[in-house]
């Protein structure tokens, strides 16, 4: 059994879900007295779906949001190791072994695994490998490249608790951050390729990726705010700025394409004080804006963005 990891899964309305995610998580060995439930709001029948699992619980009777309830579980943690989990997805075939053993193995503050996209209405995906690369190089292909879902990623919990664990402010990409400012305070990172977690897209209105350009604005200005301090609070840093620059152009196209023109320009001045002086923050963006020009090329990937949505 697995007695140095505690599994932590935030729950809103999850009655549907969350007996996969439990029975995934007891399937790899983890002590049930290692799993903590929180329910952000007493909404639906989750309590007497868990009741048989033997597992902690513990109910938030106010909706905060599901990093408030994260760090309320985290509270309660005592073991070397954390993870935390969504109530819909999911782990299989030693993924959390791997991750505890790469994390004993090497020493790190953190562990990255394998994982795959899977949900409603879509094709199932093909298991994707975490790169090896340093912390630094880390963080950027965090932000312009691929990221790791939470579901697969294992945190050292001294380490994630002297952080600050999770920023209740955010309602989109609050993985992200916390990767992110994990990333930037640590060197001790490890790999493993054991097994998969399965990171579920639903088409529930309380999905994250819902949340309103606003906010997805807010957890960019966080990110961006980040990086740049960690950046020059170091001269080794420097040769990092482009890459920063790279994410500020994408951030103005996201913008872009939802009309929010001011705060596109904002971070395309970024991108070009930055030393990013491309058209776009890929081979296809800089190919569309040198062609067709920047407002019709955004226009013409949100379109071939939604074919594609459709097509899966």
């Amino acid at each position: 059994m697995l007695k140095e990891l505690t599994v932590i899964i935030p729950t809103y309305k999850a009655e549907k879900t969350i007996s996969r995610t439990i029975e995934s998580i007891i399937a790899e060995n983890v002590l049930p007295d290692n799993i903590i439930v929180v329910e952000d709001g007493v909404y639906d029948d989750t309590k007497k779906v868990i009741d048989k699992y033997n597992i902690k619980h513990i109910i938030q009777n106010e909706n905060l949001g599901a990093p408030a309830a994260r760090n309320r579980g985290l509270q309660e943690v005592e073991t070397k190791y954390v993870m935390f989990i969504d109530s819909d997805d999911f782990v299989s075939t030693q993924l959390i072994k791997g991750l505890v053993d790469s994390s004993n193995l090497h020493n790190s503050d953190i562990s990255f695994g394998p994982w795959r996209l899977d949900g409603d209405s879509m094709r199932k995906g093909k298991i994707r490998q975490p790169p090896y690369l340093d912390s630094e190089d880390w963080i950027f292909n965090w932000i312009n490249n691929e990221c790791v879902p939470t579901c697969s990623v294992l945190w050292r919990t001294e380490r994630l608790k002297k952080i600050g664990g999770w920023d209740e402010r955010l309602k989109k990409n609050q993985d992200g951050e916390l990767a992110i400012r994990g990333l930037m305070n640590t060197k001790k990172i490890s790999i493993s390729q054991e097994g998969y977690s399965t990171y579920w897209q639903h088409n529930s209105q309380f999905r994250v990726s819902k949340a309103s350009i606003e906010d997805r604005l807010f957890a960019s200005e966080v990110i961006y705010e980040h990086i740049l301090k960690w950046i020059n609070s170091n001269n080794n840093l420097v040769e990092y700025k482009k890459s920063l620059g790279r994410y500020c152009c994408k951030v103005a196209w996201i913008a872009q394409s939802e009309e929010y023109k001011n705060d596109s320009d904002k971070w395309m001045l970024r991108a070009k004080k930055l030393g990013y002086e491309d058209d776009g923050y890929n081979k296809k963006t800089i190919v569309l804006s040198r062609v067709f020009g920047f407002d019709t090329a955004i226009e013409i990937k949100s379109k071939l963005h939604t074919l594609k949505s459709y097509l899966k």
